[in-house]
């Protein structure tokens, strides 16, 4: 039988495109909607993310200059320390009288690109002295200024008592010859005498010679306690503000400074730009700022879609500004639709184009089409297969397989699976900078020699290796190793990254094991071997104590505190040196008397008064040995009592904190109302320790005698203050924090006061041991830890960390 074929009509697949473009249309123009919003919600996240960091880097200006502020400080401080100064004479060759009776630097031989200028008011009167710390501060700060300066702050300065200034700005080189007559910075914010040491932030204000808004990190420099001066960095409103052209990047943007009393310090709105008295954020554009304003803050957003605007808000803590910007969405909305549009056009057509002949030629083409889809089929699951491979193995790697940006901030394009490990941090949180950059973890004194290294490197060789400290997020400081190079395109760097923190530390105790720390403990443990046997002859329980004394030798050698171990056996020396002394001096009298008894007997002489006297010196001196040798049991009793270890059957419970402070205040109620004492307890209830009950009793008891014996002896009452809560980085962990505001420690006895015998009042009825005992409870029992943090101004202070249940 013949079989007939019947051609295709041709206007079927004509209709059938039809039928396609309009399926296609639906379906395009729903996910035209969605890319919409998507990009939509791209913008106003990105807008965050450029306000965000915007704010973050003018923190890390402002954190940056605040530091260096600190160092100056100190490298001055240390310089005057030092002495070996120029002369009086040498300073007058720099400087010269002014008309206007001021003196300033020279201008001839002046180079402000490298030098730092000297002014100083009218009649200033300055000893030799003075002018010694003028040159050593000139020479420091041209030294300093030099080395630090850079974008992160304007200049490098020095003011001395009298309103002068040492100054270097490369930017304004003739600075110490623009101020007017009579000008001095007395009694103005980068000028006040005698402030606490340490560094504070001037407010926004303008400097009177260049005319500027700026900031100013101050640090005021002592010598001998001796107020000499005030150092610093200036940071100009100005330079604040650069990052903020970012923002134009959106047409129709604008943004506002806010400082803490929402007061405008600075805007790019062209309205606000020369009005001089205040303007109050509720009057611009109808309250549109005001409400968003409020809005943000009421939700506690970073940004926000409002009238048919978009506002973000972002905060620099250190100066308690705030920054909010504002961008049109309308004109990115229809931005968007256009592209879309003509997109979708370009697309239809295309689409239709390519029906129509796909139409024609799919008969044709269909059984070759069959075979080639099967073999791209093919090669696209091998590929998948090795991609999924080539992955796993990479993310097994232990070492950090990363490739970035030749750019500041090392901006991350790919990381594998081990950056979680080696710094606490997710792979999605660095790519792009989306959550931080891989430079902000490195730490901050390497960052610069990173930088240099692996530009050198690659400029010669286009290959690097560099060894250097990152901040873990959770343990710390970690040691890294970085090896890479430039990728093929040479557009990023590929490298490997390996945490070396192990081999640092294992290096570290190799160095120190090559010390004579071998000697030195063989010459100690010899001399308290000889000490050792002496005491062996006098008593068994001597003998106890003191291996208990030789255990805890031990534990101090093993923990690298030999020189505390000296203080130690002096003060076990000055206990039993005494009642030993006392037993000579007796047996010798015994001895005396004794033999010239002999002699009366032998020669026939004896009287009986001379045998009484005898026999009555014998009996004081037996006494006075029983006297001694019963102190010396005592103190063996105290030796034994140092390493404070429970019984395995020895009761160990759960107990409250809070419960048992509370008996604790209750058993010395009446005594501190004898000695007229407040106190005062902060303990979170939720807080439960394990272990014996009655150890931490006789801790907290232990530090209340020793508050009421030793710390308010001097005065008539005081206060004692016990703080308890939850360590803020790890639950599992408590701190508590005991205080008084008594005479405190002295530093001289603090560095080793849980030593045995390091007790600050030892010789006048201390033992030395109960801090020692306090120090081994907390240790052993609750596998903790107790510090002292302490001055002789402000009291004493133990924090005791240890495990909850």
């Amino acid at each position: 039988m013949r079989v007939k074929y019947r051609t295709t009509p041709w206007f079927v697949p004509a209709i059938s495109a039809v039928l396609v473009l309009g399926v296609l249309l639906y379906f395009s123009m729903l996910e035209q909607s969605k890319l919409i919003e998507n990009e939509l919600f791209e913008i106003k996240e990105q807008r965050a993310w450029q306000a965000e960091v915007i704010a973050e880097q003018i923190e890390q200006r402002l954190q940056y200059a605040s530091d260096s502020s600190g160092r100056l400080g100190k490298a001055l401080q240390a310089r005057l320390e030092q002495g070996d100064f120029k002369t009086k004479t040498q300073l007058s060759e720099l400087i010269h009288p002014h008309p206007d009776g001021s003196l300033r630097t020279r201008p001839s031989g002046f180079d402000g690109r490298y030098q730092a200028g000297i002014y100083l008011p009218p009649d200033s009167e300055f000893s030799r002295s003075q002018a010694e710390h003028l040159l050593a501060a000139k020479q420091t700060v041209e030294t300093f200024g030099q080395g630090a300066l850079s974008n992160q702050f304007s200049d490098t300065w020095f003011m001395e008592p009298s309103g002068g200034i040492v100054i270097y700005w490369p930017e304004e080189p003739d600075f110490v010859f623009k101020a007017q007559g009579g000008f001095s910075y007395k009694n103005t914010p980068w000028l006040v005498p005698d402030t606490a040491p340490g560094t504070y932030w001037t407010p926004l204000i303008e400097d009177p010679i260049p005319q500027l808004l700026m900031l100013s990190a101050v640090t005021p420099v002592y010598l001998n306690g001796v107020w000499q001066g005030n150092v610093g960095h200036d940071i100009t409103l100005q330079s604040l503000l650069d990052n903020t052209k970012l923002l134009k990047g959106a047409p129709q943007s604008a943004f506002i400074l806010l400082n803490e009393t929402s007061d405008i310090v600075a805007t790019d709105i062209t309205s606000l730009l020369n009005v001089d008295e205040s303007v109050h954020l509720k009057t611009i554009e109808q309250g549109i700022w005001y409400e968003a304003y409020q809005k943000l803050w009421s939700h506690d957003e970073s940004y926000l879609a409002y009238q048919s605007r978009l506002f973000t808000i972002s905060v620099i803590e250190s100066q308690g500004w705030v920054l909010m910007t504002s961008m049109p969405l309308q004109p990115a909305v229809q931005k968007i639709e256009q592209a879309f549009t003509a997109l979708q056009t370009m697309a239809f057509i295309s689409i239709a184009a390519e029906v129509i002949i796909l139409t024609l030629l799919f008969a044709y083409f269909h059984r070759k089409n069959k075979a080639y889809v099967k073999h791209l089929k093919d090669i696209s699951d091998s590929l998948a297969r090795e991609k999924v491979r080539y992955e796993t193995l990479v993310d097994r790697i232990p070492s950090i397989v990363y490739r970035c940006k030749n750019d500041k901030y090392w901006t991350m394009m790919y990381l594998n699976g081990a950056i979680e490990a080696a710094t606490g941090y997710l792979a999605e949180d660095f790519i792009q900078n989306k959550a931080l950059a891989f430079a902000d973890i490195i730490y901050p004194d390497d960052q610069g020699m990173v930088w240099q290294v692996i530009q050198d490197e690659l400029e010669s060789t286009g290959r690097f290796k560099v060894i250097y400290r990152i901040i873990h997020r959770v343990d710390g400081i970690r040691w890294m190793i970085e090896r890479g190079g430039y990728s093929e395109d040479k557009e990023s760097i590929e490298g490997v990254i390996t945490d070396i923190t192990e081999l640092k530390e294992a290096e570290q105790k190799l160095k120190i094991s090559n010390m004579t720390l071998d000697e030195k403990v063989a010459l100690k443990t010899t001399e308290l071997q000889v000490a050792n046997l002496e005491l062996t002859e006098k008593t068994d329980k001597l003998q106890t104590s003191l291996q208990v004394l030789q255990q805890t030798q031990n534990e101090l050698v093993e923990a690298e505190k030999m020189a505390s171990m000296t203080s130690m056996v002096v003060g076990m020396a000055h206990e039993i040196n005494t009642p030993l002394g006392n037993i000579a001096t007796a047996e010798s009298v015994i001895y005396s008397k004794l033999e010239g008894l002999q002699q009366a007997i032998n020669t026939g002489q004896l009287k009986k008064s001379e045998l009484i006297n005898t026999l009555d010196v014998v009996e004081q001196s037996l006494r006075s040995n029983h006297t001694s040798l019963e102190k010396l049991l005592g103190l063996s009793e105290k030796f034994q009592s140092l390493d404070y270890r429970h019984e395995v059957d020895t009761d160990r419970v759960a107990f409250s904190l809070s419960e048992l402070c509370g008996q604790i205040m209750e058993k010395y109620t009446q005594q501190f109302a004898l000695n007229n004492i407040e106190y005062s307890l902060s303990i979170d209830p939720e807080i439960t320790l394990y272990g014996p009950a009655e150890a931490m009793d006789e801790v907290l008891s232990k530090l209340i005698d020793n508050s009421i014996k030793y710390g308010f002896v001097e005065s008539r009452g005081g206060r004692i203050e016990i703080l308890a809560q939850f360590n803020e980085s790890e639950e599992q962990l408590m701190q508590l924090t005991y205080s008084d505001n008594g005479c405190g420690i002295e530093p001289a006895v603090a560095s080793h006061i849980f030593i045995p015998f390091a007790a600050q009042a030892l010789g006048s009825g201390s033992s030395g041991l109960g801090l020692s005992r306090v120090y081994n409870i907390i240790k052993n029992e609750f596998a903790g830890k107790i510090e002292l943090q302490t001055s002789a101004q402000s009291g004493t202070h133990f924090v005791i960390h240890c495990p909850v249940k």
